[in-house]
């Protein structure tokens, strides 16, 4: 079997809907745990169903939280 960490890695590194620089995981004995913050929910769960189909993968502890980015517009001003 090959490294479930290295392939665990792969998976997240290379899935376009989860930041690479926001979500890391950390596995022990095939079970997996999911840490970060992003910014949708959907992105956490997939996250979580990406590395399920991992091979080696027993479970998934996701602790990644959502928590949606400030607001950048700027307020109306008068004009």
């Amino acid at each position: 079997m090959a490294n479930v960490h290295a392939e665990v890695a792969n998976a997240l590194h290379w899935d376009l809907a989860i930041p690479r620089d926001k979500v890391t995981a950390k596995v022990d004995d095939g079970v997996v745990t999911l840490n970060g913050v992003v910014e949708r929910p959907y992105q956490r769960s997939c996250a979580e169903a990406l590395v399920r189909r991992v091979p080696g993968v027993t479970g998934v502890e996701n602790k990644i939280a959502v928590r949606p980015a400030e607001d950048l517009r700027q307020p109306n001003r008068p004009r």
